[in-house]
């Protein structure tokens, strides 16, 4: 069988630019819960989330940052035209498909070359919304049109990173919720392993920081209604939602026979995935967690291990009072309660939407770098419905495997396994 391995990866989170970054700051067991500062948030019950910091990125930028991978003019024109660099979702993506390329030791010669990505929803530049912003609704006679002009192609990151790449292989935006991240490493492993693609680009970004997606997503109900540096608590008793955050993630992932024939430096084996649906309501898991607890054993037979075999899991773990019971009776029913080590990074850095199971796989990787297992911040009180252990701060260990559970809107489900480079 051929099996997938990944060979450099990148991350942009609210612990920074870059994989030192998001490991030292993970190793750490800091939280970037703050108030928002790219927008006045002021007149939202919501007020605090989990920002990438810094402002604008245009051509200068890109002059600094791709060196030897820069673009031609022409087609920093026609990005500029487009609106990329006004779309912080292209450019987090961008940031760490720069950061995983160079990691890999790739160049332009990789034309073969394919990217599966997961992308936000947003079709629109949501700046361009805030000075029609009244309060917490739009007055759109203030802007004097029908807000055709803020419209924004879905897959405008995927062109970009696939342009500045070079890469000519098939291109798949994975739209999937707070899955889509963690199907897109998938996906892409699935391709390798069929022989339909000997490298890939693959990963997500997302940014919901911003006046609709707070907003949204306060309607809905997910966030925590505090606004306090805690106010993300996953498998806590006193947990009350969620805390959004922005970034992404990327990998490269090729075979592992093309890896050994190259001398790249592999940093893990994805072996397994699973993917299900709930089939149960839009934006609540099913409680008996029975779908989720399926794309864990899908995930298994997939790797060949038993369930002793995992030596942690990375909870999807939002610290809404839904979500963390339904996950810890899945986990609870394939591992037995307890049996294995778990936690959430998202009291950490928040809630990255459609780049959650993207940065969660490149957190896992923390393991095997540095034989520290991440811990769940602002995790206090254990809820006794949530039978799992729990790790509150970071926890020494080596393990051989690891399994990242990824959960979206709409019931769909997705766990991976990596595996410690032979």
């Amino acid at each position: 069988m051929t099996r997938a391995v990944i060979t450099g990866f990148g991350a942009v989170s609210a612990f920074g630019v870059g994989v030192p970054a998001l490991l030292d700051g993970l190793a750490a067991g800091r939280s970037c819960i703050a108030p928002v500062r790219s927008f006045d948030a002021s007149a939202f019950d919501t007020r605090v989330a989990c920002e990438v910091a810094g402002g604008g990125i245009g051509r200068d930028w890109l002059r600094a940052h791709l060196g030897d991978l820069g673009l031609a003019e022409s087609v920093l024109d026609e990005y500029e035209r487009a609106g990329a660099w006004r779309d912080r979702k292209c450019m987090f993506a961008l940031l760490a498909a720069v950061e995983a390329w160079r990691m890999a030791g790739c160049g332009k010669a990789e034309e073969e070359a394919g990217l599966v990505m997961a992308l936000g929803l947003e079709q629109a530049f949501l700046d361009d919304f805030g000075p029609m912003f009244n309060g917490q609704a739009i007055d759109w006679a203030a802007g004097g049109h029908d807000g055709i002009r803020f419209r924004s192609d879905v897959d405008l990151g995927a062109r970009l990173v696939g342009d500045v790449f070079g890469l000519h292989g098939q291109v798949v935006v994975n739209a999937s919720a707070c899955a889509a991240g963690g199907l897109a490493i998938a996906h892409a492993a699935s391709l390798i392993e069929r022989g339909a693609a000997s490298i890939l680009l693959c990963g997500g970004a997302d940014s919901m920081v911003n006046p609709f997606g707070l907003g949204g997503m306060s309607r809905l109900g997910a966030p925590s209604p505090r606004n306090d540096s805690d106010a993300c608590r996953p498998f806590d008793l006193r947990r009350d939602g969620l805390v959004i955050g922005e970034g992404g993630a990327m990998f490269v992932i090729e075979s592992e026979q093309r890896a050994a024939r190259r001398g790249a430096r592999v940093l893990a084996r994805v072996l397994g995935y699973g993917s299900t649906q709930d089939a149960y309501r839009v934006t609540a898991p099913r409680p008996d967690g029975a779908a989720a607890q399926r794309a864990m054993e899908l995930a298994l037979a997939r790797a060949r291990l038993a369930p002793a075999g995992i030596g942690y899991i990375n909870a999807h773990g939002t610290g809404t009072p839904l979500n963390d019971v339904a996950e810890a009776r899945a986990i609870a029913a394939v591992f037995g309660a307890a049996a294995v080590p778990v936690s959430s990074i998202k009291g950490a850095i928040g809630h990255l939407m459609a780049a959650s199971g993207a940065i969660e796989a490149a957190a896992c990787l923390l393991v095997f770098e540095r034989n520290l297992l991440p811990g769940t911040a602002n995790h206090r009180d254990p809820d006794p419905q949530c039978e799992v252990d729990v790790i509150k701060a970071p926890r020494a260990a080596k393990v051989d495997a690891v399994l990242s559970n990824s959960f979206g809107f709409g019931g769909q489900n997705v766990s991976l396994i990596l595996g410690r480079p032979a």
